[in-house]
């Protein structure tokens, strides 16, 4: 009776250890398979981008996110940033008028590099970022130049009134120093100063984040030709919604007046 228990006691126990290792097997050829396919995810979605794009009638050449009064999901912003490297987009701006997302770029840095390595070299990111000039900013990818770089920036609320207080002290120092008069200040000098200043092209697209359309105090010289779409929210954005929204931006008519 005993010996009959004890081959039951041992069976069981053979038949659980090659259970275990039966799951254990077939785990680790699941994480293998699920390490491949998260490897290979980014260049699959960044390649249907592009396929699509290419049906568009236009593409921004700058695209700017207002965040708004949403929390900051880096996570997201990342996703779109290099989304819109393979899109074509060659700026994009996130604006932040809190002043959150500046202060912890870092963070962005790091959900950037998170969601990849190779696209992450061809980021060139703007003078008014910390990280400007202190990664390559070369788009270099084993010795080969990259077609297209993405010029990424982020402003706050201060480097749009800031940028005003700052110009308006020096044109007051200029005129106090005999370099210029007040007659020459003008609309004209005031726009070519500012754009100096921020080293961007003017927006073409702005998606602003919630069920308000404000513009929360972005860069007032530089929307005059930009076109504003609402973005319900920018936490798990999809590749549906950003595509869904070029789109909408190809078909907009813009009519300039003189």
């Amino acid at each position: 009776m005993t010996f009959s228990l004890f081959r039951v006691l041992w069976t069981l126990l053979h038949v659980f250890l090659t259970a275990v290792h039966f799951i254990e097997s077939v785990w680790n050829s699941l994480r293998r398979k699920l390490d491949l396919v998260s490897k290979n995810y980014v260049d699959d979605e960044l390649g249907f981008i592009s396929r699509h794009v290419k049906l568009f009638n236009k593409i921004p050449s700058h695209l700017v996110v207002i965040v708004g009064n949403e929390t900051i999901s880096y996570r997201d912003l990342a996703n779109v940033a290099v989304w819109s490297i393979a899109a074509g987009i060659s700026f994009v701006s996130f604006y932040d008028h809190h002043g959150i997302l500046k202060k912890n770029e870092a963070e962005l840095l790091k959900a950037l590099s998170e969601k990849t390595k190779a696209q992450f070299e061809n980021i060139v990111w703007g003078k008014r970022t910390k990280t400007h000039g202190l990664i390559n900013k070369n788009g270099t990818k084993n010795g080969v130049v990259s077609s297209h770089k993405l010029h990424l920036n982020i402003f706050s609320l201060s480097d749009g009134k800031g940028a005003l207080v700052k110009l308006t002290k020096s044109l007051c120092q200029s005129v106090i120093a005999g370099q210029m008069t007040v007659t020459d200040i003008n609309q004209d000098l005031i726009d070519e100063k500012l754009r100096a200043e921020m080293d961007i092209p003017d927006p073409e697209l702005a998606l602003y984040c919630g069920d308000v359309c404000s513009t929360y105090g972005f860069l007032p010289w530089q929307i005059h030709v930009t076109e504003f779409l609402q973005l319900q929210s920018h936490h798990n954005i999809q590749i549906k919604d950003f595509l869904l929204l070029l789109k909408k931006y190809g078909k907009c008519v813009q009519r300039h007046g003189k």
